[in-house]
């Protein structure tokens, strides 16, 4: 069986091969990133505000109308960030703002539970 870094870059490699994906990071809920593809310098950084934004789209909705957070997009000028994930774990993909953003939110919403059963399978129920 392959290493689940190898696993989860199997994954990234299969999204970044099909829309034009500048960087992306597996992260926990704490922001510490399990995996990544093209990591930029201030990685560490970014992964640890898109675990913090996470978590303030999930108290929001609890709080607001007690809904469940599917995703948050911060679109720029130039870049879009889109983030996704379940409990303990999230998607975050950088973006040019020309790419066609529904391709990206379908990539995600096919590898999200993929990169789900890779870590669970390794070390149970992380979700």
């Amino acid at each position: 069986m392959e290493p689940i870094s190898i696993q989860i870059k199997d994954v990234l490699d299969e999204m970044h091969n099909k829309a034009n994906i500048k960087e992306s990071y597996v992260i926990r809920k704490d922001g510490l990133i399990i995996c990544s593809y093209i990591p930029g310098s201030n990685s560490q950084r970014i992964s640890a505000m898109s675990a913090a934004l996470m978590e303030l789209g999930k108290r929001t909705l609890k709080d607001i109308g007690n809904d469940g957070l599917k995703l948050i997009m911060v679109s720029g000028n130039e870049m879009n960030i889109v983030i996704s994930g379940s409990d303990n774990i999230a998607l975050v993909c950088a973006v040019g703002s020309e790419v066609n953003i529904g391709m990206i939110f379908l990539l995600i919403k096919k590898a999200v539970p993929q990169i789900q059963s890779i870590l669970e399978k390794s070390y149970g129920n992380v979700a």
